[in-house]
C-alpha cells in the first residue's frame, strides 16, 4: 500500500526541495510506493504569485517539484473549507465534496514558468479568493485578542484559566457539544434551516468528520491560548494550520518543518497520524 501524505508550506523551501528530490521522492510517488496529496491551502499560501503576473524567484524549485510529483486528486475547498462542511452537513456522500481533478492546475503552473501568464479571469480569481483568505487572517487575529482579553478579565477576577494541571480531551468533552451547534447556527452557509442542520449533526454526528474535527481544532485554538494565558505564543495563521490538518483525516501524515503550534494540534487532534519533518520523510523513502 502506499504511504499518503500532505505537506506543510514549510516543506516548500529550495534547501527541502533539494533534499527531497536527492532521495527519489519524484521516483516514489511515480511508482505507487508513495502518494502526494495536495491541499488547496499548501497551493494558495505557496502560489500566491499567480495572481500578481510574476514568480519569486524562490518558488521556482518549489513549484517545479509540484510539477514533477504525480499527484492524488486535489482536495477540493470548493467555497473554502465551509463548502465541505455545509455539504457534510446537508448529507452529501463524500465522493460530491472531497476531490476534483487537478490536471489544469498543473499545466497552468508550467505555462507560467514558461513565461506564460493565466488568463484575465484566471488570475482575477486567484486574486479575489488570495484577498478573502488575508482579510479571513486578519479577522482571526481580532478573534484571538478578543481570546485574550476575556482570559485576562477572569484572571483579574481570580479565576484562574490556565491549562496547567487541566488537559485538552477535557476541555473538548466539555465544549464540544454547544460549540459544534454555535458553529452550525453562525459559520454554515445553507439554504437549509439551521435547525435542520443541528437535528441532522445531532442524529448523524460521524458522517460530518471534517465538520467535527474543525470543532475540535477551533476548541484547541482557545486551550491552547490559556497555555500563556495573557501573551499565548500563538499567531493568526493558527486557524489556516488547523484547516490544514483537516487533510490528515483521508491520509496518513503531513510533512513539516514546524516545531511549535502546528506540530502541537497534530499530536493532541491527531494522535494516530504521523507529523513528519522532512529528515524523516527522506528516511522513510530510503527504507522503502
Amino acid at each position: 500500500m502506499s504511504y499518503k501524505f500532505i505537506f506543510d508550506t514549510s516543506v516548500l523551501d529550495e534547501k527541502s526541495v533539494k533534499e527531497l528530490r536527492d532521495a527519489g521522492i519524484v521516483n516514489a510517488c511515480s511508482s505507487g510506493r508513495f502518494a502526494f496529496y495536495a491541499t488547496p491551502i499548501l497551493l494558495k499560501e505557496r502560489l500566491n504569485f499567480a495572481g500578481k503576473g510574476k514568480i519569486h524567484p524562490n518558488a521556482v524549485e518549489p513549484v517545479k517539484l509540484l510539477i514533477d510529483l504525480k499527484w492524488q486528486r486535489l482536495f477540493n475547498e470548493f467555497g473554502g473549507p465551509e463548502g465541505i462542511f455545509t455539504k457534510e452537513l446537508e448529507g452529501k456522500s463524500q465522493s460530491e465534496y472531497l476531490f476534483i481533478p487537478h490536471r489544469e492546475i498543473k499545466d497552468n503552473l508550467a505555462l507560467f514558468l514558461k513565461g506564460g501568464e493565466f488568463d484575465d479571469e484566471a488570475k482575477q480569481v486567484i486574486a479575489t479568493d488570495f484577498s478573502r483568505w488575508t482579510e479571513k487572517k486578519k479577522n482571526n487575529k481580532g478573534i484571538y485578542r478578543s481570546m485574550r482579553q476575556d482570559i485576562g478579565e477572569k484572571i483579574k477576577k481570580g479565576k484562574s484559566t490556565s491549562r496547567k494541571g487541566a488537559n485538552f480531551p477535557a476541555f473538548l468533552n466539555i465544549n464540544f457539544k454547544s460549540m459544534t451547534i454555535d458553529k452550525i447556527k453562525n459559520s454554515i452557509n445553507s439554504k437549509i434551516s439551521k435547525d435542520k442542520l443541528v437535528e441532522y449533526w445531532l442524529s448523524y454526528k460521524k458522517r460530518c468528520p471534517y465538520f467535527n474535527k474543525y470543532v475540535e481544532g477551533y476548541l484547541f485554538i482557545a486551550w491552547h491560548i490559556m497555555a500563556s494565558e495573557l501573551e499565548p505564543k500563538i499567531d493568526t495563521n493558527a486557524q489556516d494550520d488547523i484547516e490544514h490538518l483537516l487533510y490528515l483525516i483521508g491520509v496518513d501524515g503531513i510533512v513539516s518543518n514546524e516545531t511549535d503550534f502546528m506540530s502541537t494540534a497534530c499530536k493532541q487532534l491527531f494522535p494516530e497520524k504521523n507529523f513528519l519533518s522532512v529528515a524523516q520523510l527522506i528516511r522513510r523513502l530510503k527504507n522503502g
